[in-house]
């Protein structure tokens, strides 16, 4: 790769950045919630390891798991105890694919040439260049994965009675619209149905607007969009309760949500390249990690006769548990530990 020399540049003119003159955000710091919440709490650490082996074909990850047997099946009897069992059970397992040549990519290029106008040193240019690619990466990728989550949501627990029939809990956060009344009805109610549903741990509820303005007025584990630990904030206060204009978008409506067990769902990815730079004559490859996520991201650079190009590349999916962790006949056959909230106000 070339190497341009700072006595190369001259500047005819003063410059200074427009974002170090005036008090704007030319580069917002965007709220992406679901994201960070998915990837603070992510377990699946072994089936992003084993899809990110080996060369750039599909790579598949089958994983096992056991249902439990129903309460049904265990009997009450009299006389002697026997020393031998009928029942034989077998493993199931689902499978997770991710596929390397389907990836999220942006790139910037710029010439050698320009560079004598903008009165920067070549590091410090190439860090905001790859910067701004990251962040384009990452937002487009978290509107992705916040579109894969619908596709994980599951039932909730068979004895949940605000189920609509099309597995959303709903709730009434206002008596009434026009009243704007506070109905404290909703949360002891989502609590409920998530002990039905066999949650084990402080829940991450995201999405859409009402539940969000909700949880604000009570003032019950609320309210983070971004720049907090959200695991802590569930663990605090039972429960972490975030707007996410891209789950809400994906669901089609800001009176629906997402509640989701810790470690429930995962983002698995795939990297053609490691941390350690590769260098040739006229390109560098690497991967580097967002410094507000932690994704990682493939980055070329490359110089083409002093046109630099610098391309970013992301390959990721968002993952959840298999639906028939439990047996026909059980009460959470069906569940998922992921699922969707409905707020119904009256007029």
């Amino acid at each position: 790769m070339s190497v341009i020399s700072q006595k190369d540049f001259q500047c005819s003119e003063i410059q200074s950045e427009l974002d170090s003159q005036f008090a704007i955000c030319t580069t917002p710091f965007e709220a992406m919630p679901f994201l960070e919440a998915v990837l603070a709490t992510q377990v699946a650490a072994g089936i992003s390891q084993s899809v990110s082996d080996g060369m750039g074909k599909v790579k598949t990850v089958n994983v096992t798991y056991d249902q439990r047997a129903l309460e049904s099946s265990a009997t009450v009897a009299t006389g002697a105890r026997t020393c031998d069992s009928t029942n034989e059970t077998y493993n199931n397992y689902t499978t997770y694919e991710i596929d390397p040549t389907t990836h999220i990519t942006y790139g910037e290029k710029f010439n050698v040439a320009d560079l004598a106008t903008v009165c920067q040193e070549l590091p410090a240019y190439f860090a905001k260049k790859i910067a701004k690619v990251i962040d384009v990466i990452e937002r487009k990728a978290a509107t992705q994965l916040s579109n894969e989550v619908v596709q994980w949501v599951g039932a909730w627990g068979s004895n949940v009675t605000a189920d609509n029939g099309s597995n959303e809990l709903v709730v009434s956060t206002l008596v009434t619209e026009a009243g704007k009344a506070v109905d404290y009805s909703a949360m002891p109610l989502i609590d409920l149905s998530l002990m039905q549903t066999g949650y084990c741990a402080p829940p991450i509820i995201v999405g859409g607007s009402k539940l969000y303005t909700y949880g604000q007025n009570i003032a019950a584990g609320c309210c983070a969009t971004t720049g907090v630990n959200i695991l802590d904030m569930a663990n605090q206060f039972g429960k972490a309760i975030l707007y996410d204009k891209r789950v809400e978008a994906a669901l089609g409506s800001a009176l629906k949500s997402i509640v989701f067990q810790p470690g429930a769902l995962a983002v698995i990815t795939y990297n053609e390249f490691n941390e350690t730079t590769l260098i040739g004559a006229n390109y560098a490859k690497m991967k580097v990690f967002s410094p507000r996520t932690g994704l990682p991201i493939d980055i070329i650079i490359k110089d083409d006769c002093g046109a630099i190009s610098i391309t970013g590349y992301f390959v990721g999916k968002l993952v959840g548990l298999p639906n028939d962790m439990f047996a026909v006949g059980d009460e959470y056959r069906g569940v998922t530990m992921v699922n969707k909230i409905l707020v119904t106000n009256a007029a």
